[in-house]
């Protein structure tokens, strides 16, 4: 099975991350964590909901999208190579997601340990394709047929596509924030009005998590047919 295929095949069930976070999403909810001169800002928000969701909410989720994709690529170089995982961590690192959300108050040796288990997380992905590159299989699920057993497959599912692993494990330790300019993002009167920063790390933490259950079950259930 070629790398491309194995990407492809990730990039679908990333594909329906997106879609189904984005049906989960609630922005009135995302909203109330607001700092700044709220009130009237997110009034005025919440009266465009549409707006917000296409000029905001989609493009946010299209770069949590991009991100996860940037950095399998950098995992399945991993992957594909008779090269140690040192080779690959600082890449893998600065195209994780979860590492450009750290907080700024996290302390030098929690931020280290913090690094240390991310990298781990994405080696045990790579570990667990490598088998799946190698393959002589055209489709994912195929390749996972011919490398695992059927519980061992389950577990790839389960590992693979927790991508809210880190935020369920260290809630504490990551912020999801945007600022908001009413102004840029309405024009008009909106322009006399304050810009806020929204925290939306609860409300994507819990639109993700509905959201990786349906994927996790999807994925799962195209994948069973190939053990029948």
């Amino acid at each position: 099975m070629t790398r491309a295929a194995v990407r492809d095949g990730f990039e679908r069930y990333v594909n329906g991350l997106a879609s189904k976070t984005s049906d989960a999403f609630s922005i009135s909810r995302a909203l109330r964590s607001a700092t700044g001169p709220e009130g009237a800002v997110i009034d005025r928000l919440l009266s465009h909901s549409e707006t917000v969701d296409r000029k905001i909410v989609q493009p946010e989720l299209q770069s949590y999208r991009d991100a996860i994709l940037h950095q399998f690529d950098a995992v399945l170089s991993y992957a594909a190579s008779d090269d140690d995982f040192e080779a690959f961590a600082d890449e893998i690192l600065a195209r994780d997601l979860y590492w450009d959300a750290l907080r700024s108050d996290i302390s030098p040796d929690r931020k280290r340990e913090l690094r240390e288990t991310l990298l781990a997380r994405q080696r045990r992905m790579g570990d667990a394709v490598a088998p799946l590159v190698a393959a002589d299989a055209e489709s994912l699920w195929a390749a996972a047929a011919t490398a695992y057993d059927w519980e061992a497959t389950t577990d790839l599912i389960d590992a693979q596509f927790a991508f809210t692993e880190p935020l369920h494990a260290s809630p504490e330790a990551y912020a999801l924030t945007i600022d908001i300019d009413p102004g840029d993002l309405l024009g008009g009167l909106a322009r006399a009005l304050p810009s806020i920063t929204v925290d939306y790390t609860d409300e994507a933490l819990r639109a993700m998590t509905q959201a990786e259950a349906f994927v996790v079950d999807r994925a799962k259930a195209d994948a069973e047919s190939h053990f029948a």
